[in-house]
């Protein structure tokens, strides 16, 4: 399985095609076909494992887009992680200033 993550932005990515001997390289359709003699346990892992296949594709389409983009725009990355940055920031405030409000009991209204 693929694992993305921020640190491997500039490194080529893996793009190899998936192994029998590999566990986790089963397809979607081997295992539906598989699921009537499926434990949840292996329910739940399949569905850890697809779920971190969409996470890596949608990282990986972040990834695309913010290279293009910073090719067509330099430092359009920059910029972008900047305003991301403070995005967090202000989200966090208004989560606290939400929190105490709670607090106080005056329930707040949520916005």
């Amino acid at each position: 399985m693929f694992n993305f993550s921020l640190s491997t932005l500039d490194s080529p990515l893996p793009m190899s095609a998936p192994s029998p001997d590999d566990p986790d390289s089963l397809s979607e359709e081997d295992v539906w076909r598989s699921a009537p003699h499926m434990d949840i346990d292996q329910w739940l892992e399949g569905l850890r494992r697809f779920d971190q296949s969409l996470y890596n594709l949608m990282a990986l389409e972040v990834w695309s887009i913010a290279q293009t983009m910073d090719h067509l725009t330099p430092g359009f990355w920059n910029r972008f992680m900047e305003n991301r940055q403070a995005a967090v920031r202000q989200f966090i405030q208004q989560q606290s200033k939400r929190q105490e409000r709670r607090e106080e009991g005056g329930g707040g209204v949520e916005s």
